[in-house]
């Protein structure tokens, strides 16, 4: 009957780049420009600098400081001009992860450990330092003293550098060019003056006169023949 043993092992694993080395934060900035083509409801539709269409859906409560003032997504206008520069800053962060595992040496050779997992894989350790102590029955051991056979739970330690992303968009444009004063009308010219009626006789003349004028035409021609015939 083999011995059955409960080692204790703490392994620390860091996740850095190089011995010693700070994580540093690092920022990047885009630029993006073009003029909006068409918009419904919260989409938009914007002609990019370099000539290509592209469709934005933009999150609700979107605004752009349009000329000083801030217009929300739906308000925009065909023909503005929109401007979004885009900063993301990458935070490094350290993360600590525990974790308990079980397992029984299947083999040992000099720093390289290979354990046989509780779910029935096989995890191979190397290069474990001399200084990592193995708790064996209240015993501090180092990975030379383990032997084959030995059930074991590792406490294990890692701890790594995860990056979390920053990002802040300000976002500007400018509104389309008002549309161009229709041209004024010419003035109307005016119509010449009628030409002046001519002069009409009275509503209370009649032919009367005239016919008597007539009559006494006659009677003085009338005398003259009598006269004539006299001599």
């Amino acid at each position: 009957m083999s011995r059955v043993s409960k080692i204790v092992l703490m392994l620390a694993v860091l996740a850095l780049v190089g011995s010693g080395a700070a994580f540093a934060q690092t920022t990047t900035t885009q630029t993006l420009e073009g003029t909006v083509v068409h918009v419904y409801g919260n989409n938009l539709v914007v002609k990019m600098a370099d000539g290509t269409i592209k469709e934005f859906n933009p999150p609700e409560g979107t605004t752009f400081n349009i000329d000083g003032v801030q217009v929300p997504v739906s308000q925009l206008k065909p023909g503005t001009k929109l401007s979004a520069t885009i900063t993301t800053t990458e935070v490094p962060r350290v993360v600590v992860t525990e974790e308990i595992r079980r397992g029984e040496v299947v083999e040992r050779v000099g720093g390289t450990l290979i354990v046989r997992r509780e779910d029935g894989t096989i995890k191979k350790f190397t290069n474990i330092p001399d200084d990592v102590k193995f708790t064996v029955d209240g015993k501090d051991m180092s990975v030379y003293d383990l032997k084959k056979g030995m059930k074991l739970t590792a406490y294990i330690v890692s701890e790594s550098t995860e990056y979390v992303s920053e990002t802040d968009v300000q976002r500007m444009g400018t509104g389309p060019a008002p549309a161009p004063a229709p041209a004024a009308k010419p003035a109307p010219v005016a119509a010449p003056a009628p030409a002046p009626a001519p002069a009409a006789l009275p509503h209370t003349a009649s032919s009367l006169p005239l016919a008597g004028l007539t009559g006494l035409v006659l009677l003085v021609i009338g005398l003259g023949l009598a006269v004539i015939h006299r001599f």
